[in-house]
């Protein structure tokens, strides 16, 4: 089919309103335009990433490949027509055109001279990817801004088309180290160029893969709640911590930007990483994240519940559970954890009072000393989580956390304790907002070293489905406090869904810890719930098995979570999400 009517560039570039520039997995949202006369109902969504979608940019490193990611929903009325597919890109003074091989310059940038790309039979949803907008267009695009559309036309409808999706693409860094609120000074060692980033960061600061990165003792990022910045951190930035007092905070009010890629994750490591071993641990401090949501463990009546950090990290804690401390995307923490003392241990990952505002998604602790992520209240939610080697508890949460969870590798090596240790608070065992996170497709693996796969105690919720656990040395699953099985509703006739478990599978040496006292048997518990099987599923890695496979999963009622048609964490080896951008021995 063909355009019946001209179109000017300036009509098209009459109508373009610019993508969101925010870090964020929800894909932005773009207005409606149609050349032509009637109206749409259609909708779009989209912007640039160089993550696959995992969070969308403003700006795209000159070393990266500047990809789109964007989905138009079709009207009913629509579905099942044919329709040609289009898409333009205007950078600078210059048009480009896709069509079926990739982009051609656009020179009369009339409509009647355009072709589409692809001729389909829409369905309800179209998704519109392209991984690398450069190498399909046989140019560069450093130092440009790039206006993005998408569209389409059917035979009975104009042509209907987005609003643009508008990025910068940087040029190549500059040869000098960043600037920021902290001293960051050039050195030269061993063939690396290195910028030693120490004190207070008050002002931004953009780190760029040309250099790595030194932390030179306790590096805070903003003040609490003033002198708020941000630390952005391009994909394939390497920072190094040298000892355990050398650690990252980022303080409430102020963001962290990793926005590493599937081939360039971000990378915070020992500087003693390259003789690491598989035993290696607590060489640094690790990576803490204080925000403004709300937690618990504080009086009735308390107008801002907040509580200090470990470590002397700062306060954390407050009114809003929407807070956002920015991104972290394809980023990889490894040999963190330093003791300070026997009851205090810095964590892989701390999230202090984060809220769900903050993006989490492709993210690995690999051989912490403590604990490879640990949430301490808040709302943040988190996906594709690898966690690998970890010599405390590799997932830990406390003090009312109520986020969500898919996605989560818990794979132990040497030694371990829990795979999951969960807390309402241990102060206060009923202080409220309890803890109820919503966790799905997780699978946690043991080994003989290792002590329990989940503990659950301390008064908390959770709702729990498409588990895998095996492989622990001291038993799969215990619940411990009679506030914990009170919560849960007091009896097995009596569960209110505070603490449920559906589509699991549990198989270790003692699958249930059983102990005297407590309201009902964990056993009882686990066979309450819908499709859990304590079978041996055969698995000493985290790929699923067939067993495995063929336990029907739970199906998500929040729209947040992905819907599988498996449980545990990854299918097969097909579909492994942890392949390529994770460290592994």
């Amino acid at each position: 089919m063909n355009f019946k009517k001209t179109l000017l560039v300036t009509s098209i570039m009459a109508a373009m309103v610019a993508a969101t520039a925010a870090q964020a997995a929800t894909q932005p949202g773009l207005n409606t335009n149609l050349f032509g006369t009637g109206s749409s109902d259609a909708a779009f969504k989209g912007g640039a990433t160089i993550s696959m979608g995992a969070n969308f940019l403003a700006e795209i490193p000159a070393d990266q490949k500047a990809g789109i990611w964007s989905t138009i929903t079709v009207p009913a009325a629509e579905v099942g027509s044919e329709a040609d597919m289009y898409m333009v890109i205007n950078a600078g003074d210059k048009w480009y055109m896709r069509n079926a091989t990739g982009f051609v310059e656009w020179t009369d940038l009339k409509v009647s001279s355009l072709v589409s790309y692809e001729t389909k039979t829409l369905g309800a949803t179209e998704s519109v990817n392209v991984m690398d907008l450069e190498t399909m267009a046989g140019t560069t695009f450093d130092g440009k801004t790039l206006r993005v559309h998408i569209g389409y036309m059917t035979s009975t409808s104009p042509l209907v088309y987005s609003s643009a999706m508008q990025f910068n693409v940087a040029n190549p860094p500059s040869d000098t180290c960043p600037v920021g609120g902290g001293s960051l000074s050039p050195v030269v060692t061993g063939g690396k160029r290195l910028c030693v980033i120490t004190g207070n960061v008050t002002s931004d600061v953009h780190l760029t893969s040309n250099f790595e990165y030194i932390l030179s003792g306790a590096v805070f990022v903003g003040g609490d709640n003033t002198d708020s910045a941000a630390i952005t951190m391009d994909a394939g930035v390497k920072i190094y911590g040298e000892s355990g007092s050398d650690f990252l905070v980022i303080r409430r009010g102020s963001r962290i930007h990793a926005n590493g890629s599937p081939s360039a994750p971000v990378i915070m490591t020992s500087g003693n990483d390259a003789s690491a071993t598989a035993s290696t641990r607590g060489q640094w401090g690790g990576l803490i994240i204080n925000g403004n949501a709300p937690i618990n463990g504080c009086s009735e009546g308390t107008a801002v519940c907040e509580a200090e950090g470990e470590g002397s990290t700062g306060l954390y804690g407050g009114n809003n559970p929407d807070d956002s401390s920015g991104n972290l995307n394809y980023l990889q923490v490894k040999y963190a954890g330093f003791e300070i003392t026997p009851d205090n241990e810095l964590n892989g990952i701390a999230f202090q009072g984060i809220g769900r505002g903050t993006v989490v998604d492709y993210v690995q602790v690999h051989n912490n000393s403590d604990d490879g992520v640990e949430f301490f209240g808040g709302t943040v939610d988190a996906k594709h989580i690898y966690l690998s080697g970890i010599g405390d508890d590799s997932v830990d949460w406390t003090k009312g956390w109520v986020g969500r969870l898919q996605h989560v590798v818990v794979l132990q090596t040497d030694r371990g304790d829990q795979g999951i240790e969960a807390d309402n608070n241990s102060s206060n065992r009923d202080s409220l907002p309890r803890a109820k996170p919503v966790i799905s497709n997780i699978t946690l693996i043991g080994n003989s070293n290792t002590d329990q796969g989940m503990l659950l105690r301390e008064g908390t919720g959770a709702n729990l489905s498409n588990l895998v656990v095996t492989g622990f040395g001291d038993d799969c699953i215990d619940i411990d406090h009679p506030e914990t099985f009170a919560a849960a509703g007091g009896s097995i006739a009596g569960l209110n869904g505070t603490l449920t478990i559906n589509s699991a599978v549990a198989n270790c040496s003692t699958t249930f810890r059983e102990e005297t006292g407590d309201a009902f048997t964990v056993q009882a518990w686990f066979e309450a719930g819908s499709n859990n099987s304590s079978t041996n599923p055969g698995m000493t890695s985290y790929i699923n098995s067939s067993v495995v496979n063929a336990v029907t999963p739970t199906a998500p009622t929040d729209p947040w979570f992905d819907t599988t048609d498996y449980i545990g964490a990854v299918k097969d080896s097909a579909s492994d999400w942890t392949a390529g951008w994770t460290y592994k021995d």
